[in-house]
């Protein structure tokens, strides 16, 4: 029986749209792609999640990348809400799900920059949840199945009696072989489609 609801936040609760900023900052076609790759694309992108790099220090690793669109990383990192968007759906389906009972926690590969730009707007679902372990607190990221040991332990979750909703399949299976129920979120109507059918069993 599951008594336990994990839940990602980028594109599962909160819309990771950072195409959209991008857009707005006027860029398409090669300098949109130029962009992407010295940034959300880059392997330094994760290393802010894992809390081992300052926003200093990777604004400079994405600027060697791309040095003429150094101002546009720069306003990445001033407001990072402009790519941070909670969806409509969110505080809704957490408060249902903790009116039924469920112990509701997040599991989210997140930066420091990102948590205290967004933790008063589009985080502020975190009040109503029972606990919280953001990777760069941990000094780890998903896929590696520590964080989920860090969340279980810390909380006392059976994962046998726990379902965790993340974009990433990669990190659903990872989830899956620590022992956790594991859905891959691609669409609120299909992962609240999959985790009733899991509820109900």
């Amino acid at each position: 029986m599951i008594k336990t609801i994990i839940f990602d936040i980028g594109n599962v609760l909160i819309d990771f749209c950072w195409q959209k900023m991008f857009c707005e900052f006027g860029l398409k076609g090669e300098a949109f792609e130029k962009l992407a790759n010295a940034t959300v694309r880059h392997p330094g992108w994760q290393e802010l999640d894992r809390g081992t790099i300052s926003t200093e220090e990777v604004i400079e690793m994405f600027a060697k990348e791309a040095p003429e669109y150094r101002s546009y990383i720069e306003r990445i990192y001033q407001d990072p809400t402009k790519m941070l968007e909670r969806y409509d759906y969110s505080i809704p389906w957490i408060e249902e799900l903790k009116s039924r009972g469920y112990r509701i926690y997040i599991l989210s590969n997140w930066s420091k920059p990102a948590y205290e730009a967004c933790v008063d707007n589009a985080l502020s679902f975190l009040s109503l949840v029972d606990g919280v372990v953001f990777s760069y607190e941990e000094l780890v990221i998903k896929p590696d199945k520590k964080i989920y040991d860090i969340l279980c332990q810390r909380y006392d979750i059976n994962p046998e009696e726990a379902v965790f909703l993340d974009d990433s399949e990669a990190n659903i299976i990872s989830a899956r072989e620590y022992g956790l129920h594991g859905i891959h979120f691609k669409s609120y109507e299909q992962g609240r489609a999959e985790l009733e059918e899991l509820l109900t069993r």
